[in-house]
């Protein structure tokens, strides 16, 4: 179905190609033309109330919508509402509101009618309760989590929803106490290639949550980048979470690894008291949604505040956040035929890391992470119901976060210590800060002294977006054309790292995130929806395409414009139908998404390559001299950088199989031009006078005044009684490499999934259900780039001079280019749901079954890696040829390499490798310098890991309307048993493991009023 539907609509399609997409145009042009074609049926109002089943009061302010036909309006505070000009036929009404369960009604329209729409209150009475991710309706695949879900949960951070989904696991972060960023990852892992977290598209009620710009000058260069840091973002203001694996619709864009949607709490409710207490964790909110009258809509405020400590033993280092909510929402025009829909949001966050009060610390020694962040949103709906156009949106966004980093220590040194400040090339002398606070370098003098490193991060990010809708019935065919732009912006105006004394500063160099350009995105897209009835079956269709250019104003980029058509199709049988095998379905999808570079590929940060030139050493008045050469590292911005995309296959099932209901999906992701960091390398010269060079000096240590020209290196030395005349030294000249970093495309990286959801038919008698959700996860990145690489700085050659070979590796520099993985994870779920008395009880059985890894080391080009007899040998084997074959030391040699005397001259390294070991011992010795050998003789066996389970237990009971209290036990078994490694033999113990989350436990009291 999938091959069909991709040869019809995009026929000789190529996904980086604007020509791929003229067949999507040409469907959406068409399909734009059939909507705009008037309909000749009747229409008729549809009047009428919302009201709470249980005691007919109104539900004031409920959302009451056609779907699939764009009409909708708000009810009044007397629940009132009004719908008109709504065509003929068969009807169905959907209402739904903050504190009640969504219901759908169907109705036969042939005149004016008066209805009653019924709500029930959204608590443990009803008699389904769901605690799991729900499937989504919604073409794109996705899952769904409501209050009841995520109250069942008590999820400390919004990255523990990722636990919900088919096949996943429990959060093993116990706390918020550390450093280490909070990520979510929907499609593989930050140890893959592809920056799979990174690619993962967040939104807080509208709001992209991004690090696009945020620069880490502590992580290393080689860790690509990654998704933002989800600590600061509160819990308790969730009303409910879509998590989308699949194609979303071109609306979105700026991911490649799927997506999730937040949306906070918006509606009149109670006063809501929420206390959660676990070993670690504590937290305290407030919420409540007031209606301000009839006319004048409704605020909503949430306040929390969570508090998380690293050690029981030493409860000191910690974790804050303080989050503040506000959200207006009102609609005008109720009771005419174009309501207006408006809404305004903020939220803050004060808060971050602390260990300065830690008393196991050094005193005054700490690491403070601010972690403040401000969100706005603003959106409004109207509904115009012209002939051309049925609603206009538009919304604003802005995410703004200032995380300042202070680290402060204890530094000490017995003799005097450069601290090179310059950037300017050449060559430059200590002096010190009082003669000098501004000189090229600093002596610090010996001594003990306090540094307190900062580095100030001032992300933000904006976004305006405005679309327009159009749904027409055409007979019994729904059609929803929608036509819109975007403009996002992203920069940084931190100040980068610094230092707040100068006098004790370490070696550095101001670099102002502020200063780089702002990325400006300007995006455009259009999608049409068809739903079409067949007789008792139905089709739906979703094709749509998205425009970006990127824009970055000052730099080497300039613009730069993708593609991304997406498809989506679903056909159902027998829905509703009571009967053995009914509610059948089965979807497909086809497209691609790009995900935009953040600022660590696009501006690399500045670096500088500093050598000591001359140190004579301390004279008798403890004084010393220092000179270094200085020359900056070429930054290279890479021109020819391509945005990361991915292109996703699906097809799916669904059906009920007499009341058990059955979703199976299977995805096949292809991630093409993963950002990658590698290196260049360029060559430079300088001159190096030793003490040797000294040593024929006659002007007496105690009379010598040192002097070396910044241009030329050459050192002088003047006898300050002026007696002896001046000495020029003599000197050597030197020469290195310089290791200038870059982004680059890397290879394309395979990912295909997987996941089932299997809800068996409820036990009655017990009130019990059960669930199986899985997961199948297969990866292979194969890295085939050929990059740079020479061994350690510290490497030289044999005669002292520095290494002067460089290698050209295909992946890179190391035993390994690249990595299979294979999981296969189920979940069992017993959940056990009482009406009568609002309980739930669940336990959760969190099985891995099969979890494989190899590492690979492979090439397009022929042999990569070759098996060596012992790890002390450099050269292949003469018996040997299968890295694969089990307890082998493996080498990698560089594809070629190249000379200091000429870069350009590219020599066959094994070939000269070889033929070196006979012929020219001393060549072959430093070209041995270049072989990368496998740590150990396993490092390319298999590695499969041996089954193990987790057990969760979970409590919610409602203490009538006004309490509810949650109870969770994670690991309850304290499970302690071992698994193996086929890797290395080895056995390990699951306690403190990082494969099940430690045993704990916690509680949640909810208070209405």
């Amino acid at each position: 179905m999938l091959q069909l539907f991709r040869s019809v609509i995009f026929k000789n399609s190529d996904l980086n190609s604007s020509v791929s997409c003229f067949n999507i145009k040409a469907f959406i042009i068409i399909a734009f033309i059939l909507t705009s074609a008037t309909s000749a049926l009747a229409q008729f109002t549809i009047s009428g109330k919302v009201l709470n089943r249980k005691d007919r009061k109104p539900v004031e302010f409920a959302t009451v919508s056609i779907p699939l036909s764009g009409i909708w309006t708000m009810a009044d505070a007397n629940g009132k509402f009004v719908l008109k000009n709504v065509p003929a036929g068969e009807v169905k009404l959907a209402v739904q509101y903050l504190g009640f369960v969504k219901m759908e009604y169907q109705y036969l329209l042939n005149k004016n009618l008066d209805v009653q729409l019924l709500m029930d209150e959204d608590n443990l009475t009803l008699d389904l309760v769901e605690i799991n991710a729900k499937k989504g309706t919604d073409l794109a695949t996705s899952y769904t989590m409501d209050r009841k879900a995520l109250d069942h949960l008590q999820m400390l951070q919004v990255t523990d929803i990722a636990s919900l989904l088919p096949g996943r696991k429990t959060n093993t972060s116990l706390h918020l106490a550390t450093t280490a960023p909070q990520r979510i990852s929907l499609n593989g892992t930050s140890s893959e290639l592809g920056n799979a977290t990174f690619g993962v598209g967040i939104e807080v009620d509208g709001v992209r949550i991004t690090n696009n710009s945020f620069k880490d000058p502590t992580k290393s260069p080689n860790v690509g980048p990654e998704g933002p840091d989800l600590k600061n973002i509160s819990t308790t203001n969730i009303e409910s979470v879509e998590v989308i694996t699949g194609l979303p619709s071109v609306e979105y864009g700026d991911m490649t690894n799927g997506m999730v949607k937040i949306n906070s709490r918006k509606g009149v409710s109670p006063y809501l008291i929420e206390m959660s207490t676990r070993p670690n964790s504590k937290l305290v909110a407030l919420s409540k949604g007031l209606s301000l009258g009839k006319e004048a809509g409704v605020l909503n405020f949430n306040v929390e505040h969570t508090k998380s400590i690293s050690d029981l033993a030493s409860p000191y280092t910690s974790y804050d956040r303080n989050s503040l909510s506000l959200n207006y929402n009102n609609t005008f025009n109720k009771n005419n035929n174009r309501p207006l829909t408006l809404n305004f949001g903020v939220t803050g966050n004060l808060g971050g890391y602390d260990s300065k009060t830690d008393p196991d610390l050094n005193a005054d020694t700490y690491t403070k992470q601010n972690d403040n962040a401000l969100r706005a949103n603003f959106s409004a709906k109207w509904l115009l119901k012209l002939p051309w156009i049925t609603s206009l949106d538009a919304s604003g966004t802005l995410n703004y976060n200032n995380k300042l980093t202070e680290v402060r220590t204890l530094q000490s040194t017995t003799a005097s210590q450069a601290s090179i400040r310059t950037k300017e090339q050449g060559y430059h002398v200590g002096e010190l800060y009082d003669n000098n606070p501004n000189a090229a370098i600093i002596l610090i003098p010996k001594g003990i002294w306090y540094e307190s490193e900062f580095n100030d991060n001032k992300f933000i990010n904006y976004n305006g977006r405005l679309k327009a809708n159009l749904a027409k019935k055409i007979g019994l065919s729904h059609n929803n054309f929608m036509l819109g732009a975007d403009y996002s912006v992203s920069g940084n105006n931190g100040q980068g790292l610094y230092y707040d004394d100068l006098r004790y500063a370490p070696t550095w160099r101001p670099y102002p995130y502020k200063d780089e350009s702002f990325v400006n995105n300007y995006a455009f897209f259009a999608e049409d929806a068809l739903t079409v009835p067949l007789g008792e079956n139905t089709l739906q269709m979703v094709a749509g395409i998205r425009s970006e250019i990127t824009d970055i104003k000052g730099s080497e980029y300039g613009s730069i414009s993708n593609w991304s058509p997406r498809f989506n199709a679903k056909y159902s049988f027998w829905t509703g139908k009571n009967q053995l095998f009914s509610d059948f379905s089965i979807k497909a999808s086809w497209g691609k998404t790009v995900k935009l570079p953040g600022f660590d590929a696009l501006y690399i940060t500045p670096g500088y390559r500093d050598i000591l030139a001359f140190s004579p050493g301390t004279n008798a008045n403890g004084e010393t001299y220092y000179a270094y050469y200085t020359q900056q590292k070429n930054r290279i911005f890479n021109p020819d950088l391509k945005w990361q995309s991915n292109e996703q296959k699906e097809i799916a099932v669904n059906f009920n199989l007499k009341g058990t209901r059955v979703y199976i999906s299977l995805s096949d992701d292809y991630t093409r031009n993963p950002y990658q960091y590698n290196e260049d390398y360029s060559a430079y010269f300088y001159k190096f006078t030793s003490q040797t060079d000294l040593q024929g000096s006659a002007i007496p240590s105690a009379n010598r005044i040192y002097n070396i020209d910044k241009n030329s290196g050459i050192v002088t030395v003047t006898d300050k009684t002026g007696v002896l005349p001046v000495e020029q030294l003599s000197y050597t000249d030197m020469y290195g490499f310089n290791g200038n970093g870059k982004y680059e495309n890397g290879s394309p990286v395979s990912r295909k999934n997987i996941n089932w959801i299997i809800d068996f038919k409820r036990i009655e008698a017990l009130k019990t259900s059960i669930t199986v959700d899985g997961n199948y996860y297969f990866y292979k990145g194969l890295e085939k780039t050929i990059s740079a690489y020479m061994p350690n700085s510290t490497q030289n050659m044999a005669d002292g001079r520095p290494y002067k070979y460089i290698g050209y590796f295909i992946g890179g520099g190391t035993a390994a280019n690249g990595s299979i993985n294979k999981s296969l994870n189920m979940n069992f779920t017993v959940t056990t749901h009482i009406p009568a008395i609002r309980l739930v009880v669940s336990a959760r059985l969190e099985g891995s079954f099969y979890r494989f890894s190899k590492n690979l080391s492979e090439s397009d080009l022929g042999t990569r890696a070759y098996v060596i007899d012992s790890k002390e040998s450099y050269l292949p084997s003469a018996t040997q040829q299968d890295i694969y074959g089990g307890n082998r030391f493996v080498a990698v040699y560089p594809d070629y390499y190249v000379d200091f005397g000429d870069l350009n001259h590219k020599i066959p390294f094994l070939e000269k490798f070889t033929w070196a070991k006979d012929n020219d011992v001393a060549l072959y010795n430093e070209l041995a310098k270049m072989v990368v050998k496998s740590n150990t003789n396993y490092y390319f066996n298999e590695n499969k890991i041996s089954s193990y389970y987790s057990a969760n237990l979970a409590v919610t009971k409602e203490i009538g309307k006004y309490a509810s209290l949650s109870f969770f036990a994670n690991n309850f078994f304290n499970n302690m048993a071992k698994v193996r490694s086929t890797w290395s033999g080895a056995e390990s113990s699951l306690f403190g493991s990082s494969y099940i989350p430690a045993f704990n436990y916690g509680t949640t009291l909810r208070l209405k009023f």
